[in-house]
């Protein structure tokens, strides 16, 4: 049977017309994606340059400030540093500069940056992050003011442990002992308030780097109904080595029957050559 000369001719045109659209839509694709990447890549080597200008900047202000003992009236009125204190990105090199120092100084050092954070306005920066709907920059927003002590937003902290992610609400209650000590768990003896091992390890840890001291009646917290505030007591009894706890210890070994605490416990003492 023969084709009908009268479709060949129209289907032919009409095949090409569509590869050559489709050709084009390709190119036209790859154009954009070559144009998008090659933007954000042009921003991004923008942005690192602009942090390496900051970073210096900030470093320069701080020397001055710390080890040449400028004032700070006169530092936070250079032209450079008032040019581009509003400016979010300088605002978050700043304050990583500044914990930076902050954890490898002490003494009159680690008080004049927190008063640096404070009085050069950055701490907005740190505060706006606890109204964001972001978890992430909550969790920042803390981290900042915490690390950096400072006080006035003890309460803006605090309300977010009822946050319901996860790691806002560890975050919280590290900053809590950061500015308050052991004594801001304590608080939570009667909660409900579940501190997993995650979460407890994570106390431990800023215990041990922020050099916590242990609260004066610390054996309190073996009181409580909630098991997870009773392991906590027990690890943090073992990690100060508080003897004056060990009978304490040894008397809620007997009486209580979690085999975890049970468990923990007899490890603590065993390590102690405590009789149980």
């Amino acid at each position: 049977m023969r084709s009908d000369p009268l479709i060949e001719t129209s289907f032919f045109p009409a095949m090409e017309e569509f590869v050559l659209w489709v050709a084009i839509a390709v190119f036209t694709t790859a154009v954009i994606f070559f144009i998008t990447t090659l933007v954000k890549s042009i921003k991004r080597l923008e942005e690192e340059r602009r942090k390496k200008k900051y970073q210096a900047l900030i470093e320069n202000i701080l020397f001055k400030y710390l080890f040449e003992e400028q004032s700070l009236e006169e530092v936070l009125k250079y032209p450079d540093f008032v040019e581009v204190k509003e400016q979010s990105l300088f605002q978050r090199v700043a304050i990583k500069a500044l914990i930076a120092l902050h954890d490898n100084y002490s003494g009159n050092y680690s008080k004049r940056l927190e008063h640096f954070f404070d009085a050069s306005g950055l701490v907005n920066y740190s505060i706006a992050k606890l109204e964001s709907n972001s978890w992430p920059h909550i969790v920042e927003g803390v981290r900042d003011l915490s690390t950096l002590n400072h006080g006035a937003s003890y309460s803006r902290i605090a309300s977010h442990i009822i946050h319901p992610h996860e790691l806002v609400k560890t975050e919280v209650l590290l900053a809590l002992i950061k500015m308050g000590g052991i004594e801001e768990i304590m608080k939570f003896k009667k909660s409900e308030l579940q501190l997993n091992d995650w979460i407890q390890s994570n106390i431990l840890y800023t215990v041990k780097k922020h050099r916590i001291p242990a609260p004066a009646n610390l054996d309190v917290m073996l009181e409580s109904k909630n098991t997870t505030i009773v392991l906590l007591a027990v690890r943090l009894i073992n990690y100060y080595k508080k003897a004056e706890y060990y009978d304490a210890l040894s008397l809620f070994y007997q009486e209580t029957k979690n085999k975890k605490l049970k468990r923990e416990i007899a490890q603590v003492l065993k390590n102690t050559e405590f009789v149980i």
